[in-house]
């Protein structure tokens, strides 16, 4: 059911040995703090004394800061020591879940797990962790910053294994290799119909008076919905598609059509004529974002597959440029 877990665009499953766990110290040689991935390089002495350099991979700069994980915390030339998944293949690549600091701090990189050398732990705290939102700002309906909930499942209600699928949607989820599929590639680009509304980020929705703005850290992926008729523009089709909304009572309803290069999850393609209808509400006392989308595609679904998801909103929360230097 569902999808499981990955790093960017990649499963890291595909990518690194999620059974095993290594340990390595050395020195950090070199820090690129940026999304979509986190990476750094350490140099170490190989079991034959030769220097060897390791390449580390984390999560995203934005998963770690809502772990309160920061660039700060990990400068070139530090001594660490690290607890991770190294790469299939016998490549110097690793996946890093825990990370001891010279001054004694322990970054938890894994969810979920505990500790393994020290009791001053960094990655337990943070709104990656909040699992209800905070009663607040009611009045402003849905036009805030809404956060994922810790424990929710990425595609919300949808179980891929038991919904009622086409032929080529079957063959296209067992013909897909995640290190080589995905249709970005782990690269930067624009977000894509419906894929872009699952991502784990935070996600906002601003009143622009004629349109409606939902704008997605994840790639700085900007949504227009046209809400007046009289000003709407001829629909133009991209990988975000075209979308007109309207307002049944505190219910924002938004109809998407002309979404080219679709992606619905691993292996599943939208086709041209695929049709998303969303309904987004906020909860009485503003703690919620409560959504619904109906897809409707009959060359990838037998049937509408109708998710229901939420996110939550937590005072304070933003949504930062998201800054993709991959690709």
């Amino acid at each position: 059911a569902g999808f499981p877990l990955t790093v960017g665009h990649v499963d890291v499953g595909a990518q690194f040995d999620l059974d095993t766990v290594i340990e390595l110290q050395g020195e950090v040689t070199e820090v690129l703090w940026r999304n979509p991935h986190v990476r750094f390089s350490i140099a170490l002495e190989d079991d034959g004394g030769q220097e060897a350099v390791w390449e580390v991979e984390a999560q995203s700069v934005t998963m770690l800061r809502q772990k309160d994980i920061t660039d700060v915390m990990i400068a070139v030339g530090d001594r660490v020591r690290l607890a991770g998944n190294p790469a299939h293949g016998g490549v110097e690549e690793v996946y890093v879940r825990h990370l001891l600091l010279a001054d004694g701090r322990e970054l938890m990189f894994a969810d979920n797990e505990a500790p393994l050398w020290s009791d001053d732990v960094v990655g337990l705290t943070g709104p990656r962790f909040a699992s209800e939102g905070v009663a607040a700002d009611a009045e402003r309906g849905i036009f805030k910053v809404w956060n994922r909930a810790s424990g929710s499942r990425r595609v919300g209600n949808f179980d891929v294994a038991t919904h009622p699928l086409t032929a080529s949607s079957r063959a296209g989820i067992a013909a897909f290799d995640p290190l080589t599929d995905w249709p970005d590639k782990g690269e930067c680009v624009l977000g894509r119909m419906p894929a872009i509304i699952f991502n784990p980020y935070p996600r906002e929705l601003a009143d622009d008076g004629d349109t409606i703005r939902f704008r997605f850290e994840l790639y700085d992926t900007v949504r227009t919905i046209h809400m007046n008729p009289d000003t709407t523009p001829a629909a133009v089709a991209s990988p975000l598609g075209f979308s007109t909304g309207h307002w049944e009572g505190d219910t924002l309803v938004v109809r998407t059509t002309n979404v080219v290069g679709g992606q619905f999850g691993r292996g599943i393609a939208m086709g041209d004529d695929a049709e998303f209808l969303e309904r987004i509400s906020a909860s009485d006392d503003g703690s919620r974002l409560n959504y619904t989308i109906t897809v409707t595609d009959p060359s990838a679904f037998l049937e509408p597959a109708e998710i229901t998801h939420h996110w939550i909103y937590l005072p304070g929360s933003t949504v930062p440029t998201y800054g993709c230097l991959e690709g």
